[in-house]
């Protein structure tokens, strides 16, 4: 089994604050009513995949090297 990074250590990684960030935007721009909710929920669902696969193609990219 592989060995995990400590909780502070992924939750300061630079993908995670960029998604965190721009969910916060959208979150704020939802608040004030500037966003409609289909386009919030479609904005989060991009940003989780984007996420995802990052993290995917950064382990897949580590393991060749």
């Amino acid at each position: 089994m592989t060995e995990r990074a400590p909780v502070a250590q992924r939750w300061s990684s630079r993908k995670f604050l960029a998604v965190m960030f721009w969910q916060g935007v959208m979150t704020a721009l939802l608040w004030h009513d500037k966003l409609p909710s289909e386009a919030f929920v479609s904005i989060t669902w991009v940003l989780l995949g984007g996420y995802v696969a990052g993290n995917v193609a950064q382990h897949v990219l580590e393991r060749k090297a």
